[in-house]
């Protein structure tokens, strides 16, 4: 019996341990994130470094690195956790995201995407560019077989379409910045989604060998 209670006793610490551990990881992790977006709202994403981020976050190199393998990771993750689910998926029209909540974002968060894809972004639309891609993708895929072509029958038609997709989404985004921000989520949204809803309709109808009249446009 005693021997029972010690091992469960320890199982007990072990776990508790670990716990705290985790615990104390997500607080680091958590510091890091907002001393990131801190320095994004004060500089371009190509003029901040990782040092910049750790004495912001009051952590060391080491520490930063056993959460993010670069700073292009740390944009990614945010951008992916935060930013890609605003871009909702809509398999039956002619425009495949609604990015209404990106462009409501952009307007309340406007530095930022300055700091992203102004003139000192360095490599930080090119990080933006490939996390559209990949929800584009994810919402070619859910729109099945269209009228006249599967969508990504082929891997280079689906990279086609996806950076298509996607940097029409950012040059859209990069526009709304430059200019203000001042039209509304909704106006920017039958913007983008004209673009691409006319862009694909002219692909499948020219696959398919039609005009692609009688799309629906956004």
């Amino acid at each position: 019996m005693r021997v029972t209670k010690h091992k469960s006793a320890s199982v007990s610490k072990v776990a508790g341990d670990s716990a705290k551990t985790d615990l104390r990881a997500l607080r680091t992790g958590k510091r890091i994130d907002a001393a990131f977006v801190a320095l994004l709202h004060r500089r371009g994403y190509g003029n901040i470094r990782v040092s910049d981020i750790t004495r912001k976050a009051d952590v060391g190199r080491a520490t930063f690195y056993a959460h993010y393998s670069s700073k292009n990771e740390l944009l990614r993750a945010q951008f992916n956790r935060i930013v890609v689910p605003m871009l909702a998926i809509r398999a039956s029209t002619s425009c495949p995201l609604d990015a209404s909540a990106l462009f409501g974002h952009v307007q309340s968060a406007r530095q930022i995407y300055k700091s992203l894809m102004g003139p000192h972004a360095g490599e930080g639309a090119r990080v933006l560019q490939e996390c559209f891609e990949r929800r584009v993708e994810e919402a070619l895929a859910a729109r099945g077989e269209g009228p006249g072509v599967k969508w990504g029958s082929t891997d280079e038609v689906r990279v086609i379409l996806a950076r298509f997709v996607a940097s029409t989404l950012l040059a859209v985004v990069e526009c709304f910045v430059e200019t203000g921000a001042g039209e509304s989520p909704k106006e920017m949204q039958r913007i983008f989604g004209t673009l691409v809803g006319g862009g694909l309709a002219a692909f499948e109808g020219g696959v398919a060998g039609k005009s692609g009249e009688g799309t629906e446009f956004v």
